[in-house]
């Protein structure tokens, strides 16, 4: 257990922020917003997921309106299981907004993401597969707060495009330190489609808890989310 801490601590604790924070987020759960975090911005993101897994994504603005990053897996590191820790290679994260919004239309990013889920070591791939390239839109809809997020994605295993999936979400500032987060992902057919749903608190400006279920329509997976966010 103690070596599996010492895996575990530099995805997690990753130093006391610095300077201006940002609640600005890039991500929902599983869906992306078309926000892209102020220039000079890091972001890291630490997922515990089921059978001790954990998925941590490192993201930063070196220019504005462009954010890229990656994500490392590590498998069997959470938890006493005696099973030996595996890390999976890293994933590409990008974002580029293209369009800041207005009272009409919404925000609009393009991005790519090659990060998927339940690495199938046998097949050499993962079964839930990553977003991939996305076209994302952001705009606040019909109350103060409610918050709407959708798109077009083209799945990719690795960088190998797949197929045309969908996406909406929808996330609502329930008070300055809660956010409820409902998405429908993987919009192909009803069968592939995803429900997810979280609670976003707020613990301080710079940091912040998920907790959420995947995959409610299906096979519910309940995860953990440690979110941090500051500005250099």
């Amino acid at each position: 257990m103690f070596k599996k801490l010492l895996y575990i601590l530099p995805f997690i604790l990753l130093g006391s922020p610095t300077l201006n924070a940002t609640r600005l987020e890039e991500y929902l759960i599983d869906t992306p917003t078309a926000k892209v975090a102020p220039i000079r911005t890091f972001s890291a993101t630490s997922r515990i997921f089921s059978d001790g897994g954990l998925v941590s994504f490192f993201t930063f603005t070196p220019f504005d309106r462009f954010s890229l990053g990656t994500a490392i897996t590590l498998e069997h590191i959470v938890g006493t299981n005696e099973e030996d820790i595996k890390i999976l290679p890293p994933s590409l994260q990008l974002k580029f907004q293209i369009y800041d919004g207005s009272e009409t239309w919404p925000i609009l990013a393009l991005g790519f993401n090659n990060q998927g889920f339940y690495y199938n070591h046998d097949e050499d791939k993962y079964l839930q597969k990553a977003k991939g390239l996305f076209l994302a839109a952001t705009q606040e809809i019909y109350v103060e707060g409610l918050i709407a997020n959708y798109g077009l994605n083209i799945t990719t295993d690795g960088f190998e495009f797949e197929k045309l999936h969908s996406f909406i979400a929808l996330n609502y500032d329930l008070t300055n330190y809660l956010d409820l987060m409902l998405e429908w992902d993987n919009i192909r057919s009803l069968k592939t489609s995803r429900v997810n749903t979280g609670l976003r608190v707020y613990i301080a400006e710079f940091f912040a808890l998920d907790f959420a279920v995947r995959n409610l329509n299906n096979k519910a997976e309940r995860i953990l989310q440690i979110k941090y966010n500051y500005t250099f």
